[in-house]
């Protein structure tokens, strides 16, 4: 995982390969969390299959943070009531955003139609369905991530990882609690 990481770090560099390589990352924790054994060969097979999905993910993303950020900086310096709801409101969107990429990928590695739309809608359902468990990993992981970036870089090259495995054990036992319900409600029996 600690070459992994480093991969990861040094793939953001060169900004194309970026979403592909957190992808990927994505695609090695779910098999981690799996017990599954990753070789190289593997992780360099996931990072090619994952470009061009990884891409549309990204493009999307650059898109919304993009206004969300445009909005800000363009008007940091308006005054008034409104302004502040809408700061708010920016803030939410932001927040809702950072909540939809820890769970993107674990939700799309878990489906069988990989599509970017079931994906999101995938997303939403957790974010309401389970909203202080979506709310305590969201938080959590922006405290991770300010923690690591705070304290020293070793943390923050690992915090991909770190992200990357909370997702996937948090959709995973979300997945796996619907089965759970599921299953208790058409066997009355059990």
């Amino acid at each position: 995982m600690t070459a992994l990481n480093l991969g990861w770090f040094a793939l953001q560099v060169l900004i194309v390969t970026g979403p592909a390589a957190t992808a990927t990352l994505y695609v090695v924790a779910r098999q981690i969390a799996h017990h599954e054994i990753v070789t190289l060969r593997e992780v360099l097979h996931s990072l090619r299959r994952m470009l061009a999905p990884a891409w549309q993910w990204g493009a999307l993303n650059l898109l919304v943070v993009g206004a969300v950020v445009g909005n800000f900086w363009f008007y940091q310096n308006a005054q008034g009531f409104a302004w502040i709801v809408l700061r708010l409101l920016w803030g939410m969107i932001a927040l809702v955003w950072f909540a939809l990429n820890l769970f993107y990928w674990p939700f799309w590695l878990a489906q069988s139609e990989r599509r970017m739309r079931t994906t999101l809608r995938n997303c939403f359902v957790l974010l309401f369905k389970e909203p202080a468990l979506a709310l305590s990993i969201t938080c959590a992981s922006a405290l991770l991530i300010v923690g690591s970036v705070l304290v020293t870089l070793p943390l923050t090259v690992a915090l991909m990882a770190w992200l990357a495995l909370l997702g996937v054990l948090t959709v995973d036992e979300t997945l796996n609690d619907e089965i759970a319900t599921a299953s208790r409600q058409s066997d009355p029996a059990a």
